[in-house]
């Protein structure tokens, strides 16, 4: 045994295996300590690009639906420019409206052709010129220029900093009139980032297309409308459309990780940051905790070989010692690396495994022993090692790290996913001999990350997909079809009177009829086309595979047939029908805002035909979509303006006489379009609620109207008021008429509710309720329209009314047709063996009223006696002069 420096050549091993050991222990410490450096930050890139993506879906939503206000009013202000002088108050009132709309927006605002603004939603003018601005001259000189945004701005009225929206107006002949504008106020962009969880030293931007800043969280009011300074960062952004890196903000000193992503077709950035620090305070807390380590072990093997130089005698003595001390030693090494929860392993040059940790070894589903020297090939399936061998080539070869994920099936038979990270080994010459790796378990954070994608790209309570991925979809439709003649369609189908399931039966029970509708429409569509769910009880379907209008219309009408089938929920059988608009791509538009405008506006059209239908879109149906906006705005302003009005039509008994009721018929005097046909507004305000005080006001009038004539020395007769079946379903209808009779004095047998026969069959059980709580007050009950609807002789014993009326369709042409004719004889002898009172509207010649006396009809109305006149003209019903004639003997 030789000596080397006063130590045996076995201690000299000793020591050399030593150092070894405790370098090989700092190299798997710093391999791990790599991997987990790249994971962290690989992780952080990921979270700022979906931070980004998610903050640039926001801004789009965002600057779309003021667009969608800035074209309203751009159509509306043309419309009115080119009928003449304008009313600045009524211009006012409808910014103010249209603003409430885009609570993004501090202002909406219209200037003229000098840039002096002349309207404004707060409807205070301000005499501040925007004639300079560049935005202004932007819209001014190019007619095609569309939605314009200005650089971010010092506002004069406002004095503050804004980003601009603005839209030209134009006459027919093009010429320029002015532009209507709308701003986003830096500090609530900055309210609304600070929603957004960045972490502390987190930053969250928004720049515009020259990257000058627009809002920031934390603010910066000194930077705002300023370009970056930092070139690192902004040469990071100028060459990419979106991406993520690390950079030195020099405005506060903090390292951070950058995502970004610029808006497709929008002139902004959207900017995420989050510290490095915090970022990597684990790793940092790992680092600590090594390092720590790596010094212990290292004083301790400095102690040891400080005692074998000091006495070889000695260093004899404690050889055992030494040896047990390094079998401690190794013990505590494997114990370290079988406690780190992530893979670990060594390999030769020859590709076999050195060493393996215990999680290795449970994830192969094999002892570590049985590992320790073998090939992949013997440890995975074929073609998960042929991966794995390929990898490790190209680690060898190159002398680099390699960097993967793969998909493998662990001991236990479960699918995992793991992040593999391989560095190669080097002695001292620097020649690689070997290879260290480390892979983590990704699964759950895959899984998250999958849960979380699916939860932003679908609909919570029918899991169809939303906008967002509807959007997606359309886009790669759009990309495998380039060069193809096939078109594409979008369908809108809204289900009708939806809203009437939620008042009467409640929102679960509309829930649930969602859900089985949605399942129907699974069902009815093929696998290539996209159901999404838009809000409401509106879906959107995307066709990709179609061959033209003749196939979507067949598929349509299959929609349509599918939702007219009873469905049955929690013991309700509810009958539904749908309006379908379709529009069609390229024709209708190329991308999906066009397409579900123009979808929209063809299903608009559909209701209008009476539902239950479908139709394709045509530009012509933009225009009535406007025309109903703009009657609607006016029928909001109607009756706070006093436009509405009541007319009246005598009702007699068969034989002349004065009158015996009168039937209270609403009417709109329209300050520009004169008297607009109830047909054409009572839709609209039924649809839109507003029937209600629309509803409560006929009912107070007609009672009033009735009390003043009595007071004039007028008889007492009844006054008849249809009730929608709006009204009908409000919960507080029967202590609103108590109510009306109450305050205007009216006896209750002198007024008379008419009632439709399809209102008592929407919810029979609570309509036969209702009904019996208003007789109960002592009124009349009319069931007007009857034998139009469902003409149910059942209903007619359960129900507590007094009269039915004849729908006026029947008494047009019961002369010359039979098959009316004998409807009217039906409904006569009904009405008598139930003992209820007969009514027949329409009443216009001598020969229906013949007819209808001759069958014992007992009452009538109809232009034969008098067309609905104002209040003012009802007492001449009571001159001896003017009496209805009576039917010829």
């Amino acid at each position: 045994m030789t000596k080397q420096n006063g130590i045996s050549s076995r201690q000299f091993v000793y020591v050399v295996i030593a150092l070894l050991a405790l370098a090989g222990f700092c190299a798997l410490l710093g391999l791990e300590l790599n991997h987990s450096y790249d994971t962290e930050m690989a992780f952080a890139r990921r979270n700022v690009e979906n931070l980004a993506d998610s903050l640039e879906g926001r801004t789009r939503g965002a600057v779309e639906k003021i667009d969608l206000v800035l074209l309203e009013v751009q159509y509306s202000m043309q419309q009115r420019l080119a009928k003449g002088p304008v009313s600045p108050q009524a211009v006012n009132a409808e910014l103010a409206r249209l603003l409430s709309r885009i609570p993004e927006s501090q202002s909406l605002r219209v200037a003229d052709a000098t840039g002096t603004f002349r309207y404004d939603a707060s409807g205070k003018i301000s005499s501040q010129s925007i004639g300079d601005r560049a935005y202004f001259q932007r819209n001014k000189n190019d007619p095609k220029a569309g939605l314009v945004f200005s650089e971010p701005i010092f506002a004069r009225i406002t004095q503050n900093w804004v980003i601009t929206l603005s839209r030209s107006l134009r006459d027919k002949d093009g010429r320029f009139l002015g532009l209507v504008q709308a701003a986003v106020n830096a500090d609530s962009l900055q309210q609304h980032f600070q929603t957004l969880n960045v972490g502390e030293g987190g930053v969250v931007a928004l720049y515009d297309a020259e990257l000058r800043l627009i809002a920031r969280t934390p603010p910066l009011p000194n930077r705002l409308g300023k370009s970056i300074l930092n070139t690192e960062i902004s040469d990071n952004i100028r060459s990419r459309e979106k991406g993520a890196f690390e950079a030195l903000s020099h405005q506060d000193g903090i390292r951070r990780v950058f995502g970004f992503r610029r808006l497709e077709n929008l002139p902004f950035v959207v900017f995420v940051g989050l510290s490095r620090d915090e970022v990597l305070s684990e790793w940092y807390r790992k680092l600590t905790y090594y390092g720590a380590t790596a010094v212990v072990l290292a004083l301790a093997l400095l102690g040891l070989i400080l005692v074998w130089q000091r006495s070889y005698v000695r260093a004899v003595s404690m050889a055992h010692t030494m040896t047990n001390a390094y079998d401690e030693s190794s013990s505590r090494i494997r114990a370290l690396l079988d406690s780190i929860p992530d893979l670990a392993w060594i390999k030769d040059n020859a590709f076999r495994f050195h060493a393996v940790n215990e999680a290795y070894a449970r994830m192969c589903g094999k002892p570590a022993e049985e590992i320790i020297g073998k090939t992949v090939f013997q440890v995975w399936p074929e073609a998960l090692a042929r991966t794995f061998q390929n990898h490790d080539e190209a680690v060898l070869a190159s002398g680099k790290p390699g960097h993967f994920e793969v998909l493998v099936t662990n001991g236990e038979g479960q699918p995992r996913t793991l992040d593999y990270i391989r560095v190669p080994v080097h002695n001292e010459e620097g020649e690689v001999v070997g290879m260290a790796g480390i892979a983590r378990d990704i699964t759950e954070r895959k899984e998250a990350e999958a849960r979380i994608r699916h939860l932003a790209e679908h609909d919570a309570l029918t899991d169809l997909p939303n906008r967002s991925l509807l959007s997606s979809r359309m886009a790669d439709a759009i990309n495998r079809s380039v060069g193809s003649q096939a078109p594409m369609a979008l369908l809108l189908l809204d289900l009708d009177h939806f809203k009437n399931i939620n008042d009467s039966l409640g929102h679960e029970v509309g829930d649930k009829l969602l859900q089985l509708a949605t399942e129907r429409l699974r069902h009815t569509l093929d696998a290539a086309d996209t159901l999404s769910r838009s809000g409401g009880d509106e879906f959107a379907i995307l066709l990709t595979e179609c061959s033209g209008a003749p196939m979507i219309g067949r598929i349509a009408q299959r929609l349509l047939e599918t939702m007219a089938q009873p469905f049955n929920v929690d013991g309700h059988e509810l009958v539904l029908s749908a309006s379908v608009g379709i529009s069609m791509y390229p024709h209708d538009g190329t991308d999906l805002g066009a397409l579900l405008k123009n979808a929209d506006a063809a299903m608009y059209s559909a209701k209008a035909a009476g539902r239950n239908t479908y139709q394709f879109f045509t530009p012509e149906m933009n225009a009535r979509v406007f025309e109903r906006l703009s009657l609607e705005n006016s029928l909001r302003k109607a009756l706070p303006r006093q436009e509405l009005m009541l007319y009246y039509q005598p009702q007699y008994r068969v034989g002349g006489g004065d009158p015996i009721g009168f039937e209270a018929l609403l009417r709109w005097r329209h300050p520009e379009l004169g008297l607009v046909p109830p047909a054409r507004f009572i839709p609209i305000a039924e649809e839109t609620n507003l029937i209600l005080p629309i509803g409560e006001w006929v009912l107070a009038e007609a009672c009033r109207q009735q009390m003043a004539w009595q007071r004039a020395g007028q008889p007492a007769t009844t006054v008849a008021v249809n009730l929608s079946p709006v009204q009908f379903r409000q919960r507080n209808l029967v202590s609103l008429v108590q109510r009306v009779l109450a305050e205007t004095g009216l006896p209750a047998a002198q007024l008379e509710l008419e009632i439709t026969e399809s209102l008592l069959m929407d919810d029979t059980e609570r309509a036969v309720e209702v009904l019996h709580e208003l007789k109960s007050l002592g009124i009349r009950l009319s069931l007007d329209d009857f034998g139009t609807g469902y003409s149910s002789l059942s209903y007619l014993k359960r129900f507590p009314l007094d009269k039915i009326k004849i729908d006026q369709s029947f008494v047009r042409d019961m002369i010359k047709d039979s098959g009316d004719a004998a409807i009217i004889q039906a409904i006569i002898a009904i009405a008598a063996k139930l003992e209820l009172g007969v009514i027949a509207e329409g009443v216009e010649n001598q020969s229906q009223l013949d007819y209808l006396a001759l069958h014992q009809c007992g009452e009538v109305q109809g232009y034969l006696f008098s067309p609905p006149v104002p209040a003012a003209e009802v007492c001449r019903f009571f001159n001896s002069a003017t009496r209805a004639p009576a039917p010829m003997a």
